[in-house]
């Protein structure tokens, strides 16, 4: 863990100095001197010790106290004499043993050892494995030039000790590749360096003696530290699915529909506890069962709207200022935009960004007109649903059909993990009751004619798949002559409320029928022929009402002609007397 730690050295540093500037003038006897403190200054800027010589023509050092032989300087005409110190090693603290021609005791200056300095790039400073994530935030605030889109450099300093977040960046400069020229930290662009990649180097400012408060305690040019900033990455490639209303943006992308405000393409949880939390996250749990990747989102979703709103320029004019939209040549607006980019990440930028056109629904579903759904019509149960669509086969819609738990209640997640059916015009499609569950619902929606428009929205048809409905009905019968019982057959499922039982009869097969009698119970569910019947085609109609409201009949087969029965001998005539 990186720790904030500052300046303990150089206040170590200039205690040493004192102590041993105070511990060579104890020493000092007779007529011998030693030069001040005050006339020793160090030049880390330009890498060399400046002093003034006073009474002394020639100034000598070394960096070994005992020195046989001494490197030496003379004094100039200004009283300076400055000597280099670009040879000692940065890596330690040096003293540098000092004497002059007439000031011939030895004093020291200590070279402090040279701060470590490393840094690194981060696209994300949210997504950095580093401390004082909100410091690091306050800090480059105040340059515009560092911004989520490229990202930030991070910097740390160590000295002998633990590694210390570094946050004084005014103090740090830069240049580019290994031959540059040093600039000042705030002349920096990451998005301009973002644009063609570069080598960039880092180092904090040299402080020089004089500028500091005791005039002897300045620093030395940190080391330098290398940041390779990668190019910036080309744009995703993203399209619009329009029959399945999906955007193909997946997990490590982020979306914008002003290119200012970004969200993070939400993922699934690998520990998903079954929460269901409806707000925009970078990590949440959408369908815990599956644990598996995002590859897709709803429109409406990344939209900001319902599940269901119709996507259309209503949308817009309802939320003045929320989109950026496309016009046509008339000036109507065409189609709203999504800005799509890989986001940035510990140690990327974000990519480049691609604009894509969210097109318009143009159409509504009429459901009540256009679409029949009955229940398969089976003696030993019912084996799922017929769904047809009514409208014509050449000037009729396609519809997409969905079965989902409760669209009342559907979020923008379970919208868009949504399997939809084509069901074209004209025609009919059956739905086995291992799909078409108990309780569920059937919602439709206009399927989209091409890929410059979107589905319309959806529509619920209105009453639950509940399989208590009449789908069956028949008959049996022990004789077709009068006398004969006719018996009603029905399915085996379980028939919600009661059962009616309506009888009927027309004098053709084909014909008009009508009602004979009508009743529910057993002994409604069968019918005696009578002699009035004889001639005449019978049938039954079997009708309920499910636990939803929903209404079910069922009309059987006719019984066939009723006739008299030829086993029964037709009476003798009674012979006519002859005249």
């Amino acid at each position: 863990m990186r720790k904030l730690l500052k300046g303990a050295l150089f206040l170590l540093g200039t205690l040493s100095v004192t102590l041993l500037a105070g511990s060579s003038r104890a020493n000092a006897a007779g007529n011998a001197t030693m030069l001040p403190d005050q006339s020793i200054q160090v030049n880390y800027k330009n890498e060399e010790m400046v002093v003034t010589g006073g009474k002394n023509t020639v100034i000598y050092y070394s960096d070994n106290a005992n020195a046989t032989i001494w490197e030496e300087v003379d004094v100039r005409a200004d009283g300076k004499a400055v000597f280099d110190i670009s040879w000692i090693k940065p890596g330690v603290t040096t003293r540098i043993y000092i004497k002059g021609d007439k000031d011939t005791l030895v004093t020291a200056r200590y070279i402090n050892a040279q701060e470590k300095l490393s840094a690194e790039f981060v696209g994300d400073i949210s997504a950095a494995d580093v401390v004082d994530v909100e410091m690091w935030k306050t800090v480059y605030e105040q340059y515009p030039a560092f911004t989520c889109e490229t990202g930030y450099i991070l910097f740390f300093t160590k000295n002998g000790g633990a590694e210390t977040a570094y946050f004084d960046v005014e103090n740090i400069e830069w240049k580019k590749g290994n031959s540059g020229n040093w600039r000042d930290f705030k002349e920096l662009n990451l998005g301009e360096m973002n644009a063609k990649g570069a080598s960039l180097y880092f180092r904090v400012k040299a402080v020089n003696d004089e500028e500091t408060a005791d005039g002897i305690s300045g620093t030395r040019y940190s080391s330098d530290a290398k940041v390779f900033l990668q190019k910036k990455a080309i744009a995703p490639m993203v399209s619009v699915n329009n029959a399945a209303m999906t955007l193909s943006i997946r997990n490590g992308m982020e979306y914008s529909l002003n290119e200012e405000d970004w969200y993070l393409v939400p993922v699934y949880s690998k520990t998903a506890t079954g929460d269901d939390i409806s707000v925009r996250a970078e990590d949440y749990d959408i369908l815990p069962t599956t644990n598996r990747h995002i590859n897709a989102l709803a429109i409406p979703f990344l939209l900001d709207t319902d599940a269901n709103k119709k996507i259309d320029a209503t949308l817009v004019t309802d939320n003045p200022g929320k989109y950026r939209v496309e016009k046509n040549d008339a000036g109507a607006i065409a189609g709203i935009y999504v800005y799509v980019r890989t986001a940035a990440g510990q140690r990327k930028s974000a990519s480049k960004t691609e604009r894509v056109l969210i097109p318009f629904a143009t159409a509504d579903p009429d459901i009540a007109n256009d679409i029949e759904l009955v229940y398969q019509n089976t003696k030993s149960g019912n084996s799922g649903i017929i769904i047809t669509n009514k409208t014509g086969a050449t000037d009729g819609v396609d519809y997409q059909y969905a079965i989902v738990d409760d669209p009342d209640t559907m979020s923008w997640e379970e919208f868009s993990e949504l399997k939809w059916n084509t069901l074209k015009m004209a025609k009919t499609v059956k739905v086995s009751s291992s799909k078409a569950l108990t309780g569920n619902y059937v919602i439709f929606r206009v399927a989209a004619t091409g890929k410059k428009e979107l589905p319309s929205a959806y529509e619920k048809y209105p009453y639950q798949i509940l399989y208590d409905k009449v789908t069956y009905a028949a008959i049996s019968s022990t004789s077709l002559y009068p006398g004969g019982v006719i018996s009603a057959v029905t399915s085996n499922n379980a028939i919600s409320g009661e059962i009616t039982y309506t009888w009927e009869r027309s004098d053709t097969a084909t014909g008009k029928y009508t009602k004979i009698t009508s009743g529910t119970g057993y002994a409604a569910s069968q019918y005696t022929i009578k002699e009035s019947d004889v001639g005449y085609y019978i049938r039954v109609t079997i009708s309920n009402e499910s636990q939803t409201g929903e209404k079910a009949s069922v009309t059987s087969k006719n019984s066939g002609k009723i006739i008299k029965d030829p086993t029964v001998a037709k009476p003798t005539p009674t012979p006519t007397p002859a005249p």
